[in-house]
């Protein structure tokens, strides 16, 4: 499994523990659980002696694993409560009962045992075991979450257990028939949660060993990081960590600036920061963000398009967006617009297909590899393609390249510098230009228009943004351009999208994403995101027809223009923060599984050997 597929996978996992039902079911859950271990543990009881008090024997049986289930577990959340922390009361619940149930399981086993050898010498050992197998999560989950110190975590960990052994000292042997404990118990239990607490921080200390070595950031502040992000939508502990490793980049953006005689009509954002990580850190919403500001300040519509990119160019914060915001504004003032224009020309040119549209001396070209998978193309590769278009065509002056993003599967890769699809890339988009640079130019109509689904969520594919159509009327060919707010498409359905386009009346189409990542880690998605069309297509074409025709109603004669500009000094990802970052995840997976896997047996081990000893 590759790094990326390990990160995923490990977010997916992480996205299964705490996808948590509701707080009364949870509570209904671990009652269920307490009633069931109380029953039968009393039931083999009093079976084994039918002189004892029945209603009595079963109400110490469940006082002896409730108290310390609900009064433990709220003592628990006392301990590490903490104002807007993920570990509200639900999921604080939601992580004890794990305990709880693995604890009631082992103790059921030790009444079956014991009642078969008529000997309880199994229950009571088998109910110290399973608490100590509790406590071993309950030390795990809470310390992987809690901000506080880890020693007050432990202690806090240790509430269920220590009330479990108070109330089995005070009600044990009770009527003849509640289980004892050994003489020796206190030694037993001090020795296990000993034990079990170095264990657990030794193995949250070696999955930071990689953090710490490559990055100087800690590890298990890190998973906390993420939780508060995950779990209560607060990515600002998230984007903190992040920064601590963030590079300076200057990075480009470009603007399509649609005018006609009353003014501006619409803008297009060519942008060259990567919109990732995931959900809503770092530049992961910048595409709507980009759409709403321009709307916001301009009034117009804005067509956002994906530049070439990777996530070596995502922000590691939002602070930096009114820095991007400013350098759009500015290339909207400044840039210079042309009645005339060529294109967009389409050149099938084998895995790259180019559509070129020439204003002035500045050509936009858009790629895409569909029916063939690709996934970023990099900024690297971008820049080496707009210096092959200017070296054999010097006249050209400025070279927008936008990666349509358009079609993926889960072996789909990024185009890097170095790889044999990174020549092919600058040859196409270079012959493209070069071979339609000659071709007419004339006055163009265009219209836009933006529409957004309210029936398909993030979760589902489609971000904030939406849909937004630019319709380019030629005179004698009519063209839409589609920019969805995605992260790359599902194969086919582009093919799609472009047939019932053309049933509407167009002579051609694309349909490019944004490549938003606020579509990322919010759903149990194999690829750890929904691309476009794969949830609820039926929908989403909808709202591609219905902003391409309201688009057509829109159109007016314009002209338009390229304005090139940086946004300087921006902390990004880099390489250290994510190829280096994305390794060391997937080391610290590896670690964890490794680690935890043996320890946990060895400390278990040696748990069983402490407690069947007595």
């Amino acid at each position: 499994m590759g790094e990326k597929a390990k990160v995923k996978e490990t977010v997916k996992l992480f996205s299964k523990v705490w996808k948590l039902p509701t707080y009364q079911r949870i509570i209904g859950r671990i009652f269920l659980a307490v009633l069931l271990g109380s029953v039968l543990s009393g039931f083999l009881q009093i079976l084994a002696t039918p002189s004892v008090d029945v209603a009595s024997t079963l109400a110490v049986s469940f006082a002896l694993l409730a108290l310390p289930a609900f009064v433990g577990t709220g003592l628990l959340y006392a301990m590490i409560r903490k104002k807007d922390s993920p570990l509200d009361a639900r999921r604080t619940a939601g992580s004890v009962q794990y305990g709880i149930f693995i604890w009631i399981g082992f103790g059921i086993i030790g009444a079956i045992l014991s009642f078969i050898s008529s000997n309880d010498f199994y229950e009571v050992r088998f109910w110290m075991l399973g608490v100590g197998a509790a406590y071993m999560l309950f030390a795990f989950l809470v310390t992987g979450l809690s901000d506080h110190h880890p020693i007050r975590n432990f202690i806090a960990a240790l509430m269920i257990p220590s009330l479990w052994y108070l109330i089995v000292s005070v009600f044990g042997g009770y009527g003849g028939v509640i289980y004892v404990l050994p003489i020796w118990w206190p030694v037993v239990a001090i020795i296990m949660f000993i034990m079990l607490s170095v264990s657990v921080n030794y193995i949250f200390r070696a999955v930071s060993v990689p953090f710490e070595r490559d990055l100087g950031i800690n590890g298990p502040e890190l998973l906390r990081a993420f939780g508060y992000d995950y779990l209560t939508n607060n990515s600002e502990p998230m984007e903190t960590t992040l920064s601590k490793i963030g590079e300076m980049q200057d990075v480009p953006i470009e603007v399509l600036v649609i005018k006609n005689d009353a003014g501006l009509v619409a803008v297009g954002v060519v942008e060259y920061v990567h919109p990732g990580p995931f959900r809503q850190i770092g530049s992961s919403s910048l595409p709507s963000a980009i759409i709403d500001h321009v709307e916001q300040k301009h009034g117009v519509p804005a067509f956002v398009m994906h530049g070439s990119c990777t996530h070596q160019q995502n922000l590691t914060s939002k602070k930096d967006f009114p820095i991007v915001m400013a350098e759009i504004d500015r290339l909207i003032d400044e840039t210079e617009v042309h009645d005339a224009m060529s294109g967009p020309h389409w050149s099938d040119l084998g895995k790259f297909k180019v559509w070129t549209l020439f204003a002035g001396d500045d050509v936009l070209t858009i790629s895409t590899s569909a029916p063939e998978f690709t996934d970023d193309i990099s900024l690297d590769v971008g820049r080496d393609a707009a210096d092959m278009v200017r070296k054999r065509l010097p006249a050209i002056k400025g070279v927008s390249i936008v990666d349509a993003h358009n079609c993926i599967n889960g072996e789909a890769v990024s185009v890097m510098p170095g790889d044999p699809e990174a020549g092919e890339y600058v040859g196409a988009v270079s012959s493209a230009v070069f071979s339609t640079v000659s071709n007419p130019r004339m006055k163009v109509s265009a219209g836009v228009y933006r529409a957004v689904p309210e029936d398909v969520r993030p979760d589902e594919g489609m971000g904030p943004g939406g849909v937004t159509a630019l319709v380019l009327d030629g005179g004698n060919r009519e063209i839409v351009l589609l920019s969805l707010d995605g992260n790359n498409m599902e194969p086919g359905f582009r093919e799609e999208a472009i047939r019932m386009l053309k049933t509407q009346g167009f002579d051609d189409a694309e349909v490019l994403t944004t490549d938003t990542h606020v579509v990322n880690a919010i759903s149990l998605s194999s690829r750890g995101y929904p691309p476009v069309g794969q949830n609820k297509p039926q929908e989403t074409m909808e709202a591609i027809i219905i902003a391409a025709n309201k688009a057509r109603e829109n159109v007016s004669p314009v002209s338009m223009g390229l304005g090139f500009g940086e946004v300087k000094n921006l902390c990004t990802f880099g390489e250290r923060g994510f190829d280096i970052l994305t390794q060391n995840i997937a080391e610290a997976a590896g670690i964890a599984k490794r680690v935890g896997i043996r320890l946990g047996a060895a400390s278990f081990l040696i748990a069983m050997l402490l407690t069947f000893m007595l």
